[in-house]
């Protein structure tokens, strides 16, 4: 389609470029004539969206052409589904490939950014620069090309598909002729591709070059490139991943960092033991759009999903945006908070309407309070921004069709008191590390073994009730933190700072849980205190009194299951729950104190 003039053409291509986003006639100005438009320069714009209108809808009436270029507050903006941008495909395209490769889905990412680089015909976009005026946009899209076609070549040498990306490679190579480790990167593609004679001959061109414009010999990643070459040929099968240049260490000189990130900050260090959470959650994001982390309260939902986070991070070109709603107390101020996040207008209300085309990573940590806010908010954004994804870090579950659930469990407790039952435990390696960040000579020894032991298996692998028996070593010593295990929920509570209230104590973190239930739950809540670790739903059957109303009791342990209160086990002789120790502290100091006010007046 003839979309006219060059002017007319820059003005699509300015709405092209932020599909499903307003522009204002200024920006589109700009856009076209730079910062000095001529005085004419609206009344031309709004020529220009007229014609492109009449060229897109030309058998509907004028003032009916909005389909296509549809108004906007000051503007325009182009209304067309994003798979219709080429652009937007792109960043689709290999936001997904991120995904798959993130969870270990070479070849299905490697397709993937196939599809994505096949979509440009000009990398270097100079069409688009004759077009516009915004050299930073061009930049920015010159640099996504550019690190997609890395990753497509360096994908395509660990799926031995040499000779697929040997186009793209050779393009790469061409736009960076001293860049050393894109060099040494065609050179594998080359060798790889059966074509070791052009390799060593395109090496002897790269070394010239270096020695006559740089006055340098070649580095460390095109000399041992080199040293691939003079050994003999190479089949994709015996490829060294050590060989190949990692993404993320090739250094781009153009457009922007890192995707942005925004909210609470990723975290420092690596996960105990939480490599297979980490690994299933990348995984289920690249398959869904919504995924919940639940699990009983200080068992990690917030580390893990920081550190999910920050790993698929570079999937998505709008960053991720953390927003920690645990002092939230309704649907309005989390809509507040998360447009504050994200720099917009408070006023708009209205979440989805300002993620729009983004993509972007969510995270809505500590939401169970707020259930059902939430989950109306989320539902809009899974329903309207088909580039978003969403994690909610929550005690109970969102019920949302859309809604991928992965429940995490407390750390695995030693076996025995002895040292050898600490090699290697989870709950006890946790304890060690945060123990050492106290007192750093701290280390497990044959004469602290039982004390570690005790104290990780009384407070049921629970990585926040972990961490806070370890911070007691400023003040106390091992032996003193196993007394205070009497009486866990008071005795496990040092002074912390820049966590939430709920994460500063063991008692108010499970106090939360049950905060929320309603009395006929909380007076079942209250049978659970003298039940086994593992019971069937008869051991907490309470007595029938004709005079009242029965007792849904099947229903109340399912809810005290999705609040994370219990745990279900599906076993062949029926249904079995779990509760952990520390939940049991709680139901009886809860039975006490009601106990201890008497009945309830008129019974």
């Amino acid at each position: 389609m003839d979309v006219g003039p060059s002017k007319q053409r820059a003005v699509l291509a300015c709405l092209a470029l932020r599909a499903g986003q307003a522009v204002t006639a200024e920006e589109l100005q700009e856009a076209v004539w730079g910062p000095r438009p001529p005085l004419s320069g609206r009344h031309l714009v709004h020529t220009y969206i007229a014609r492109l209108r009449q060229a897109f809808e030309p058998a509907v009436p004028r003032r009916r052409r909005l389909n296509v270029i549809a108004p906007a507050p000051s503007g325009y903006r182009l209304a067309v589904d994003s798979g219709y941008i080429d652009v937007c495909r792109f960043q689709d395209l290999v936001a997904q490939a991120r995904l798959q490769a993130a969870a270990d889905r070479h070849r299905r990412a490697f397709d993937l950014l196939g599809e994505a680089i096949r979509l440009w015909r000009d990398p270097a976009l100079t069409d688009l620069e004759g077009l516009l005026h915004n050299s930073e946009e061009i930049e920015a899209l010159r640099h996504r090309w550019a690190r997609a076609a890395l990753e497509y070549v360096t994908a395509g040498l660990r799926t031995d598909a040499a000779s697929t990306v040997l186009g793209t490679a050779e393009r790469m190579a061409a736009a960076e002729p001293l860049h050393e480790d894109i060099q040494a990167l065609y050179l594998s593609v080359l060798e790889r591709s059966g074509q070791r004679a052009l390799a060593l001959a395109r090496f002897a061109d790269i070394r010239a070059r270096l020695r006559e414009q740089l006055g340098v010999s070649p580095g460390p990643s095109l000399a041992a490139a080199h040293r691939r070459l003079l050994d003999g040929d190479h089949t994709g099968d015996d490829l060294d991943e050590a060989d190949l240049p990692a993404v993320e260490r090739v250094p781009l000189d153009v457009g922007p960092v890192r995707p942005p990130w925004r909210g609470r900050g990723p975290m420092n260090g690596a996960l105990i033991h939480r490599d297979v959470d980490v690994d299933a959650l990348v995984e289920i994001l690249a398959e869904h759009r919504l995924v919940t982390v639940a699990g009983p309260p200080g068992c990690g939902k917030s580390a893990l999903a920081l550190h999910t986070a920050a790993r698929i991070r570079d999937a998505f070109t709008g960053g991720v945006v953390v927003a920690e709603v645990s002092d939230v107390t309704d649907g309005p101020q989390l809509v507040r908070r998360v447009l504050d996040l994200l720099d917009a207008d408070p006023s708009s209300g209205d979440v989805a309407e300002t993620l729009g085309e983004q993509q972007l990573l969510l995270v809505l940590d500590n939401a169970e309070h707020i259930v059902d806010a939430c989950a109306l908010v989320v539902d809009q954004i899974v329903r309207a921004c088909p580039h978003a994804c969403v994690i909610v870090t929550s005690r109970e579950r969102l019920g949302l069709p859309t809604e991928a659930v992965w429940r995490v469990h407390p750390l695995a407790v030693p076996a025995g008191l002895e040292l050898h039952a600490l090699v290697n435990n989870p709950a006890a390696a946790l304890f060690t590390q945060r123990a050492m960040q106290v007192q750093p000579g701290f280390r497990l020894h044959r004469n602290n073994a039982a004390a570690v032991a005790t104290i990780c298996r009384q407070l049921d692998g629970l990585p926040l009730a972990l961490e806070l028996a370890a911070a007691h070593l400023a003040t106390d010593t091992l032996d003193g933190i196993v007394r205070r295990l009497e009486d866990p929920l008071r005795g496990i509570r040092p002074a912390r700072r820049g966590l939430p209230s709920h994460h500063r104590s063991l008692h108010d973190a499970l106090k939360r849980s049950v905060d929320g239930l309603s009395t006929d739950e909380r007076r079942f809540f209250e049978r659970l205190a003298d039940v086994p670790s593992e019971f069937d739903l008869d051991a907490v059957r309470g007595d029938r009194d004709a005079e009242s109303p029965e007792v849904d009791e099947q229903g109340i342990i399912d809810k005290l299951v999705d609040k994370s209160l219990l745990s279900f086990i599906n076993r062949p002789s029926g249904p079995i729950y779990r509760i952990l120790g520390v939940v049991q502290h709680l139901a009886a100091e809860i039975r006490a104190a009601n106990a201890s006010l008497g009945p309830a007046p008129g019974r």
